[in-house]
């Protein structure tokens, strides 16, 4: 391979981009024609393959490359020290497949939400990208009220996308392009990021959950009206609205049980169920278990021998927790195969937190846990560190890398019972939390 100086190097990438060389010293930057930035194949003549690079910003890049290399050769090759921020290691498991975060995202002081818009639901698919679903004031109703506020930079700003024309209390993005809007017995899909919405409607029906993964979106709907009355599993792939109905095997009846948890990852599906009545009381909890987008479920035993399970959450197809009620405080459980079998996890003398406790986790060792406090784990919840007190109730959204994740607080130690006092945000795993600032 040919050796350059960098002088002879500084040349030839000029002669390559087709722009005059400017002097290291006195030149006027405003003198310079302005230009679209712009991307070029460039052939440097190195042996090696083209690359793609910006050329407004190749010269300063490979100058600076070639006096590194020659410090670096006066110094032995001394290593280089790495940037601040650089990870240490490969990144850690996501909750929901993700498009590439920005690998700064800085968690600002604690900011108060603006008077008018309460957030109700927030989904996002990447750390950088997500939308808020909310109200425009406390005790405004219908769609005139409903908000859907999008961002593309972390939070620093939103802007608000069209809506469908109903009222909805859920929403889930897949994509930038594929969502989805519901309430009561309808679901609103969209395949152009929100510019249209159409309508698919459940006659006799209520949703109760709705979540997206791999190539379908899942929605438990539930009937009402009658002791034999049931529960199903809706499924559609992303890209259209070809909804399927899936029969869950058992009859889950209303009557007896009610959904508490629907989450997906890839194709693993996992369906929680609690018991509704005292004749329940031997088997509180139902948790229907598939690792093939839905085709087939196999049950799962979990928390036997108390009040049922609140929450669960999956990690990814193998690493699966959960809280279970155990009287007046909420016990965590896991699973390191998928859901086959799950166990208690010992807990540490600082971990009480109410029955309606809701979890989520990062990997199978780092854990979130919400109740009157958010609480984080790095055993596997053998132990438990106060991340936040503030006085509020917490309820957990999720993660959606190893690092961003969300929950809402709700007023005065509640729980997720009522209507929501804040999004709160996390780019750290956890171990800070900051309320987001909503226009």
């Amino acid at each position: 391979m040919e050796k350059l100086t960098p002088d002879a190097l500084r040349a030839r990438i000029h002669a390559a981009i087709g722009e005059p060389e400017i002097s290291g010293r006195g030149f006027d930057l405003g003198a310079a024609p302005a230009r679209r930035r712009r991307w070029r194949r460039l052939d440097l003549g190195l042996g090696t393959a083209p690359t793609p690079v910006r050329a407004g910003a190749l010269l300063a890049v490979v100058v600076a490359v070639a006096s590194a290399l020659t410090v670096g050769t006066v110094l032995h090759l001394r290593s280089l020290p790495k940037p601040a921020g650089s990870p240490s290691g490969p990144a850690g498991p996501t909750t929901h497949p993700t498009a590439s975060a920005p690998s700064t995202l800085g968690a600002g002081p604690p900011v108060t939400a603006a008077d008018g818009f309460l957030p109700e639901d927030v989904t996002a698919v990447s750390a950088g990208q997500w939308w808020v679903l909310g109200q425009d004031s406390a005790g405004c109703t219908g769609a005139n009220c409903t908000r859907i506020l999008a961002t593309a930079d972390g939070g620093q700003t939103f802007v608000s996308i069209p809506i469908p024309p109903a009222a909805v209390t859920g929403l889930r993005f897949r994509d930038p392009e594929d969502g989805w809007a519901y309430s009561s017995g309808t679901v609103w899909a969209t395949h152009d990021g929100g510019a249209q919405w159409s309508a698919q409607t459940f006659q006799g029906m209520t949703i109760e959950d709705l979540e997206t993964s791999g190539s379908y979106v899942y929605a438990v709907v539930c009937a009402s009206g009658s002791a034999q009355s049931a529960c199903s599993l809706e499924r559609s792939p992303i890209a259209s609205d070809g909804w399927q109905s899936i029969h869950l095997p058992g009859d889950v009846e209303t009557s007896r049980y009610v959904p508490k948890s629907l989450n997906v990852h890839g194709g693993y599906v996992a369906l929680a169920f609690r018991a509704s009545a005292a004749s329940e009381a031997g088997n509180p909890s139902r948790v229907l278990i598939s690792s093939d987008a839905a085709e087939q479920f196999s049950e799962a035993s979990i928390c036997p021998e108390t009040e049922g399970i609140v929450s669960l959450y999956a990690v990814s197809s193998e690493d699966v927790v959960a809280t279970c009620a155990t009287g007046n405080l909420v016990g965590v459980w896991s699973s390191d195969n998928g859901g086959a079998v799950f166990t208690p996890v010992q807990q540490g003398t600082t971990y009480q937190e109410p029955n309606w406790g809701t979890i989520a986790a990062t990997s199978a060792t780092h854990l979130a846990l919400a109740g009157t406090r958010l609480l984080i784990s790095d055993d596997g919840g053998q132990t438990f560190q106060v991340a936040l007190d503030n006085g509020d109730g917490w309820s957990l959204v999720g993660f959606t890398t190893s690092e961003a994740g969300f929950t809402f607080s709700y007023p005065s130690g509640a729980s997720d019972s009522g209507t929501p006092n804040g999004l709160w945000r996390t780019v750290d795993a956890g171990a800070q939390w900051y309320q987001v600032q909503l226009p």
